[in-house]
């Protein structure tokens, strides 16, 4: 009997061992492990997917086990992997693609604009629709009224979309097209520009005035890419998302196809994890079931996207004070931007149904009146229906003051804040130096304890995460100018914001967003340290590796 029971703890302890043996182990390293500000170990463990230890070279080499892989980081940085939890994917088509809409971000003045729609023209057949996203007015010299656009083409209809994706510019084809005049009233929520001291629009319509762009009658549309030609254009984009550092995203206006296309990229192991925030028009799919609830590792499902007020760098975001700038139609400091469309009393009910459902809301809302209605609506719902730790959000959070961030703490709002003064923060003077100082108030909200996660909105900017982490903590644009230099913050809280924060956003803190022994393998691999370099080189940082679930989905090629 004796033996009987010394033979079984030598075989339990030995599956103890065994179960003890890393897949992965990286030594040499310096690791940002997030535990506490300043930690740093120097090698990791990884089993079945998650971090299992994490400390000196000596202590990890102890989970060495016959088929342990060991990689020597060679002094290389790693954090953990980066969570982008807004922004708005779509497939990568190649330029001859007739359903393939053109990125504009880049296109950098008004002649190379019409330039590039010109070639696109010359392989579009007459009468299809011609689509582009992301230009910049400031970057083409003004904004594409329909005169530049008719320069690239009088033989299709041409509709492109600001970089803020909160106006749309078209050409004359497709303004007649949609039955746009001198006597179409502007919509709730929206405006027509028009020539001055004329009635007759100039093409630029902006919020709910860019819906009338949509209803065109007698145009040709683009055909439909087949599935398999989405599904690759998606793989193609994660992928290339993955290759930029960001393990986790947010889809913030998640459709019911969109919700069938990321359940086939989890059902074949896509090592993305994905949070898809369903857009609120699809909100009676959601309360009858027919859109699930979903919560694994990789895809998650229950937060609801509403809409509640308008632009930042479009300019329309709805404000407490003018704008700091001449309102053209009346010579005058008396912009306020545009009002929302949705009533206080109406955005009261709205949130109410989807808060008394027990689902999470992420309200996208930029000026301070606009923020405004979107606390008094959530306080409303909990005092109708508390619930505690609803985490309910605030997308982009941009013009705010001490009272409404004292109101965010206490009534335990996550804002998700941008980061893009690099791209776009020479469009932020007209909000004039006062409110700058609290803009996208990241300083102050970490001083006053309040958990914020960062995001990229991309393509509103660009997704790879050592631009926007640069971003963050520099505020600089590209002229280098200094966005609210009180609001900077340090490296490494940088990092927190875009890793533990998001993780906290979506209720993910205990498995990710720091290296901790239980979380998700999710890290990437630099190739400098971002806590010691020049703050302005950030963004130049390398991914040298992106693990995820203890898998390098990325790896950067070698230099011979």
């Amino acid at each position: 009997m004796k033996k009987l029971i010394l033979l079984s703890l030598f075989f339990l302890s030995a599956g103890i061992i065994q179960a003890q043996q890393a897949d992965l182990i990286l030594i040499n390293g310096n690791i940002i492990t997030l535990k506490q500000k300043g930690d740093r170990a120097q090698a990791i463990a990884i089993k079945n997917g998650n971090i299992l230890a994490v400390g000196s070279n000596t202590a990890i080499l102890k989970y060495t086990g016959k088929t342990t892989r060991k990689i020597d980081l060679k002094g290389k940085t790693v954090i953990p992997g980066f969570n982008d939890v807004h922004q708005h994917p779509a497939p990568v088509y190649p330029f001859n693609k007739p359903y393939a809409v053109l990125k504009l971000d880049t296109v950098t003045s008004m002649k190379n604009l019409v330039a590039l729609l010109k070639r696109k023209a010359a392989i579009t057949p007459k009468g299809m629709l011609i689509r582009g996203v992301g230009y910049n007015e400031t970057k083409l010299g003004g904004q594409p009224i329909r005169d530049s656009l008719d320069k690239a083409s009088t033989d299709h209809p041409i509709l492109i979309s600001h970089v803020s994706g909160h106006l749309s510019a078209a050409n004359s084809y497709l303004i007649t097209h949609c039955g746009i005049n001198e006597t179409t009233k502007d919509p709730a929520g929206g405006l027509f520009e028009r020539y001055k001291n004329s009635n007759k629009p100039n093409g630029i319509c902006k919020e709910t005035a860019a819906s009338y762009l949509h209803k065109a009658k007698n145009i040709v549309y683009p055909p439909q890419p087949t599935p398999a030609q989405e599904m690759d254009g998606y793989r193609l984009y994660f992928n290339q998302v993955l290759a930029s550092g960001v393990t986790s995203i947010g889809d913030a206006w998640t459709t019911p196809q969109k919700v069938n296309i990321y359940q086939k990229l989890t059902a074949q192991k896509f090592p993305t994890r994905l949070n898809l925030i369903i857009g609120v028009d699809y909100l009676d799919q959601v309360l009858s079931g027919k859109i699930p609830r979903i919560n694994n590792d990789f895809l998650r499902i229950s937060t609801i996207k509403v809409i509640q007020g308008n632009s930042l760098s479009g300019k329309t975001c709805w404000l407490y004070e003018p704008y700091d700038m001449i309102n053209p139609l009346t010579g005058k400091k008396d912009y306020y931007g545009i009002p929302p469309a949705r009533s206080q009393a109406g955005l009261d009910s709205l949130f109410l149904k989807i808060h008394s459902a027990g689902w999470q809301i992420a309200c996208h809302s930029n000026g301070d009146r606009e923020i405004d209605m979107v606390i008094n609506a959530i306080e409303n719902a909990q005092k109708v229906a508390p619930r505690p730790d609803a985490r309910h959000r605030i997308e982009h959070c941009s013009i705010t003051n001490q009272s409404i961030l004292d109101r965010i703490k206490k009534d335990n709002i996550v804002p998700v804040f941008h980061c893009y003064m690099y791209e776009l923060g020479e469009k932020m003077a007209v909000y004039g130096p006062e409110r700058l100082k609290m803009l996208h108030p990241t300083q102050t909200a970490q001083q006053m304890g309040i958990v914020y996660a960062l995001h990229s909105d991309a393509p509103i900017s660009p997704y790879p995460a050592m631009i926007r982490l640069g971003s963050a903590v520099t505020r600089k644009t590209k002229e280098g100018v200094v966005i609210g230099a009180n609001q900077c913050i340090d490296v490494e809280d940088a990092i927190k914001a875009y890793t533990y924060g998001g993780a906290y956003t979506t209720f993910e803190e205990k498995k990710k967003g720091s290296l901790l022994p239980g979380q998700f393998a999710d890290m990437v691999v630099l190739d400098a340290d971002p806590t010691t370099i020049n703050p302005d080189d950030i963004m130049n940082i390398k991914i040298n590796t992106t693990i995820v679930g203890g898998k390098i989905v990325y790896q950067a090629a070698h230099k011979k």
